[in-house]
């Protein structure tokens, strides 16, 4: 049976927002329809709430480490240490990738998604040896989302990939407009979906959920793509003292860690990460859903060009969705596009103020809104869908 392989440095059931794309897409494909290779260690149980009804039944193969090369940080040899060890690491890779895929003879397509500087060129290299087309999934720009030498490594190294390869899949418009603009690639659009059954599952009929509060939630990660919007909304929420505001995040990160980044205050409580069920239950209870992504990072161009993973199941949730973001991201242009969600999108925090003067005060602009958000989730962030479109991407499927 024909079969494509997908390599990845997370799967499922890493509650990292690729794996999760990654299981809602593939959760109803057959199993001996593909296969996964994790490109890194096989991972130790997670102790923060990944939840092992993600893990997907297809067979699973890991890729050892590749041996740390040591280079001299002096004389300007560091850019040449960052070369001679990526060369390393690519061809023992490739090595290992050509390996399984022999032991995998009806394997028509292999996919390689980023996260991992070495994972797209080594999957490309090794496609290219067994004779089989090759596909690029670019959750984040991959010739961006690195700094220093390794930026400039990563556009060396996409230019020649992709410029050769069988296609791209993108996330969402912007990323498959700019690598066609670049490589002259053939792009496929397949959205982050949300989980089964996220439309049909009951929110809170009442707002705010529970009289007198209204909570916003947040869950996952806190660090440079987001940080300072963090800053931004507690100041709004201050700014705001007649509302009782709360803001819930969920996290697999320490409370300390967040104090770190200057998280805290008496109107936020840090909670731990939670397995989906109970996740998607609080989701469901929350007053407003808090999308962030920075106006300070160095990486623009990833910025720019992002897909939140959990936007689909944000705007399935019938919750009013609140994106802090840049003016010039995709996120802002999806929700001014289709008036789905309220944005805030200038690095101050009187924007989000606002933002919730707004939906506190018009439900009758809250149910419109709310009520565009699912339909959009419906028409374009259906697991279905991305199902569909990926396997009528790929040859022999």
């Amino acid at each position: 049976m024909a079969k494509f392989a997908v390599i990845s440095h997370v799967l499922p059931p890493s509650p990292s927002g690729q794996a999760v794309a990654l299981s809602r897409i593939l959760s109803a494909v057959p199993p001996d329809a593909y296969y996964l290779i994790l490109s890194k260690d096989v991972p130790s149980p997670d102790p923060h709430g990944a939840d092992n009804r993600l893990r997907l039944p297809a067979r699973h193969y890991s890729l050892l480490p590749e041996p740390a090369l040591k280079w001299p940080n002096r004389f300007g040899l560091k850019f040449m240490g960052a070369i001679a060890a990526t060369a390393m690491r690519i061809r023992a890779r490739r090595k290992k990738i050509i390996a399984i895929l022999g032991g995998e003879p009806d394997t028509k397509a292999v996919i390689a998604c980023t996260g991992d500087l070495d994972d797209i060129p080594s999957a490309f290299l090794a496609s290219r040896k067994a004779g089989i087309p090759f596909f690029g999934y670019i959750f984040d720009d991959y010739a961006y989302q690195w700094t220093g030498p390794y930026r400039l490594l990563a556009k060396w190294m996409a230019s020649f990939v992709f410029r050769h390869c069988a296609g791209i899949i993108g996330p969402n418009e912007f990323i498959c407009a700019e690598y066609q603009r670049r490589y002259g690639v053939k792009s496929i659009l397949i959205r982050n979906p949300y989980p089964v059954n996220a439309v049909t599952e009951r929110s809170s009929s009442q707002w705010p959920a529970e009289g007198g509060k209204i909570k916003i939630f947040y869950a996952g990660a806190v660090y440079q793509a987001n940080s300072d919007c963090f800053l931004n909304l507690i100041r709004a929420m201050d700014s705001l003292p007649a509302y009782h505001l709360q803001l819930d995040i969920f996290t697999a990160q320490s409370r300390e860690q967040l104090q770190a980044h200057g998280i805290s205050g008496e109107r936020v409580a840090i909670h731990p990460h939670l397995p989906y069920e109970r996740m998607s239950a609080e989701l469901r209870q929350a007053d407003i859903l808090f999308l962030p992504l920075t106006f300070t990072s160095p990486l623009h161009e990833v910025i720019r060009t992002a897909a939140p993973g959990k936007m689909g199941e944000y705007l399935a949730s019938g919750r009013p969705v609140l994106a802090h973001v840049p003016a010039d991201s995709f996120v802002a242009h999806y929700f001014n596009k289709h008036r789905c969600g309220w944005i805030a999108d200038r690095n101050e925090p009187s924007g989000i103020t606002r933002e919730f003067e707004k939906i506190i005060a018009a439900p009758e602009l809250r149910a419109e809104i709310t009520g565009n958000a699912r339909r959009r989730a419906q028409l374009d962030f259906s697991p279905k869908i991305a199902r569909e479109k990926l396997l009528a991407s790929l040859p022999g499927q």
